[in-house]
């Protein structure tokens, strides 16, 4: 009995998420009770609830106190292969993107930053500190590091309202053009649920970047941290051992 009532909640999980896929359930639709939903499924609630949670946990549904169980936004999906900025990344996911600057400086280099970047510990760097947002909500935080030698006059410039890799590149003909990434998953600290406007405990994923320009010279160190219920990364991956066989 107790396999058979795992099969069922997610046999549930698995037609909500058809639905919301054929655009039967879309964004902000509330779904039924759990008492409605335990009738439609001939299960009983502990079941239905077991489902729900499931899917709240991936980002799926999210629920208001008093008032039920709601689709959540779609999640943003990021192509890990191809190096753009998230400004272009919203646009082609037809959200509109924004930004708030909390913080641009001039600081010296820590040695891990130093180290990132291939610079002596002390050199001076701008740490730019933004929350980035998509149409108008907040999905991730962004602390980086760009060396001032490169980029001077950097904190001029609107980095609310433009892309940092089209200022790097348009404006100083050194863009980023390869970089090397890490994904992790984390916990929110204090002032990130502040900041994203979530709840604890929360899930975030983090990026450690290093930005290399045409020459292959560090040009960018970043730390950003994702809302994992917002966020998806897809990345393509090649097998080295398989075999191209003509047909």
């Amino acid at each position: 009995m107790e396999a058979r009532n795992q099969y069922l909640y997610i046999k549930i999980a698995e037609n909500i998420l058809e639905r919301v896929g054929a655009g039967e359930l879309k964004p902000h639709d509330q779904l039924p009770s759990e008492r409605d939903l335990s009738e439609e499924f001939d299960v009983n609630r502990l079941t239905v609830r077991k489902a729900l949670g499931m899917l709240e946990s991936q980002g799926v549904l999210y629920r208001v106190p008093s008032k039920g169980t709601f689709i959540a936004e779609p999640k943003l999906s990021q192509e890990m292969n191809v190096l753009v900025g998230l400004s272009d990344q919203l646009i082609r996911s037809g959200l509109q993107p924004g930004a708030k600057v909390l913080e641009i400086s001039i600081v010296p280099a820590a040695r891990s930053v130093a180290k990132a970047l291939q610079v002596g510990d002390g050199t001076a760097v701008y740490y730019i500190h933004r929350v980035r947002y998509a149409n108008k909500a907040p999905i991730a935080i962004e602390r980086t590091y760009i060396p001032v030698e490169y980029y001077r006059g950097l904190e001029a410039y609107d980095l609310e309202n433009r892309s940092l890799y089209d200022i790097m590149g348009k404006e100083y003909g050194r863009p980023v053009r390869l970089a090397r990434q890490g994904l992790e998953p984390v916990l929110a600290t204090g002032d990130e649920v502040r900041l994203l406007e979530i709840e604890q405990p929360a899930a975030l994923m983090m990026i450690l970047r290093v930005g290399l320009d045409i020459r292959g010279v560090p040009v960018e160190y970043s730390k950003d941290l994702y809302r994992g219920d917002r966020n998806r990364f897809i990345f393509m991956t090649q097998n080295p051992d398989a075999e191209q066989r003509k047909a």
